[in-house]
């Protein structure tokens, strides 16, 4: 175990600040380093950072517990980790090397092992925050059997500093495994999350699976004896079967692959993975191009249509649309298109009813998410 840490002086400085901002009712523009700074709308207020609020506060490898204060970067956080043969599971993306643990659990991404080893919500144990009145609040624990508050733990992620201020983040995480082989084949998309499905109840090892340009891509994470097992079977039934580099899975979730190169606004799409295929792409991908992620349960879509018509095919098919990003070439209109998918009347008012409870003056990131929060 990791010693203990001092509390931090940013702690009395960051809660100072959001007091002041309460009972002066001023907005607070609230992020780390902001690397992901484009997946919510800009807020006009008094610029918080917790940039300075770093450090590990307790580790326990035999556990498989860690707690860490939201500035910290998440390169040094993986690297503590990878020196004692762990992992954060749910593999979130940087999109920088200033990127923050307490900005990832903000933004709430979770990369290609979602489907099948668990989101950034399910990892969260418990955190510390600065509520929208100034009071500091704990929840959770360091051990999967506290569950005192861990609902509210999970609220937090996702919520892009809007339900309060993150101090420390405590996180369950898993061993890096022996061994890992990703492969490709080639597959009609048509075929690909049937192909998966079948692949998970055989009892492959699958730890990450995507679709592009006719290609299905599969990793296989586990032991060295079940990984060439997995590997055996499946060249039996594709013979063109390839081995290709694992750092292809770290492309995909940086967005460095050339998919993501297009100058068209890129969208994220969740859609169920049991949809019609051929029926969903003559619908969407006419003027586009597609990348299937999480065995069918996540789409990458590069396109120009209009926004109302690629959230209004998302929600056909049960589902829903996110404006991931724009480029510094698209037209204004685009720019001021609303991030999220917009919430029903009953969502929003469960929404505004959390956060009025949480935040009764909407001085925490108002609007960075939806407009009427």
């Amino acid at each position: 175990m990791s010693a203990y840490i001092k509390e931090s002086d940013q702690t009395d400085t960051l809660l100072a600040q959001v007091q002041t901002a309460y009972q002066n009712k001023q907005p607070l523009a609230i992020q780390g380093n902001g690397s992901k700074s484009f997946l919510t709308h800009a807020v006009s207020g008094q610029s918080l950072t917790t940039t300075e609020h770093q450090g590990i506060v307790s580790y326990f490898p035999s556990e498989l517990t860690i707690t860490v204060r939201s500035g910290t970067l998440l390169s040094d956080l993986k690297t503590i980790l990878s020196e004692k043969g762990q992992m954060l599971p749910f593999e979130p993306p940087a999109f920088s090397k200033s990127a923050t643990i307490g900005g990832t659990i903000a933004a709430g991404l979770s990369g290609p092992s979602r489907a099948f080893i668990g989101s950034a919500r399910d990892f969260v144990l418990g955190c510390k925050v600065i509520n929208g009145k100034g009071e500091l609040l704990k929840f959770g624990g360091e051990v999967m059997k506290n569950v005192a508050g861990y609902d509210l733990s999970r609220l937090i992620t996702g919520s892009y500093g809007s339900l309060g201020v993150i101090l420390e983040i405590s996180l369950k995480l898993l061993p890096l495994v022996p061994k890992e082989q990703s492969l490709k084949f080639s597959l009609p998309s048509n075929q690909f999350a049937h192909k998966v499905q079948n692949l998970l109840i055989s009892g492959h090892p699958i730890t990450a699976a995507c679709h592009l340009n006719g290609q299905a891509y599969i990793r296989l994470g586990g032991s060295e004896k079940g990984v060439d097992f997995s590997y055996n079977e499946i060249s039996q039934t594709h013979t063109d079967l390839e081995i290709v580099e694992n750092t292809f899975w770290s492309e995909l979730n940086e967005q460095t692959l050339s998919f993501f190169d297009s100058s068209q606004p890129l969208w994220r799409l969740s859609l169920p993975r049991d949809i019609n295929e051929d029926d969903f792409e003559q619908a969407i991908t006419t003027e586009g191009a597609q990348l299937i992620d999480w065995g069918g349960a996540l789409r990458w879509f590069s396109s120009n249509q209009p926004a109302e018509k690629i959230r209004q095919i998302a929600q056909l098919y049960g589902g829903h649309a996110q404006l991931f990003r724009t480029h510094e070439t698209d037209m204004e209109q685009i720019k001021t298109i609303p991030k999220q998918h917009p919430l029903t009347p009953a969502m929003l008012k469960i929404h505004q009813q959390i956060k009025h409870a949480i935040d009764p003056n909407h001085i925490l990131n108002p609007g960075c998410i939806y407009p009427e929060l």
